[in-house]
């Protein structure tokens, strides 16, 4: 199962909420960034997921 399947599934609020947002930026901002932005919008407790998705990758990995 994909993972936008997964989101829409599990929280149907926030990935429509993701597609409003997406709308605004008129398409120039991913989905993924976009859901990020309205699940920490939903629930600020989560910020450090958000933060994790954004990190570059650890080159000593």
């Amino acid at each position: 199962m994909k993972v936008t399947l997964l989101r829409w599934l599990l929280d149907p609020v926030t990935s429509v909420l993701a597609v409003r947002i997406r709308a605004q930026n008129h398409g120039r901002m991913s989905y993924e960034a976009a859901w990020r932005l309205a699940r920490v919008t939903r629930h600020p407790d989560e910020m450090g997921y958000r933060l994790y998705g954004h990190l570059p990758e650890d080159p000593r990995r």
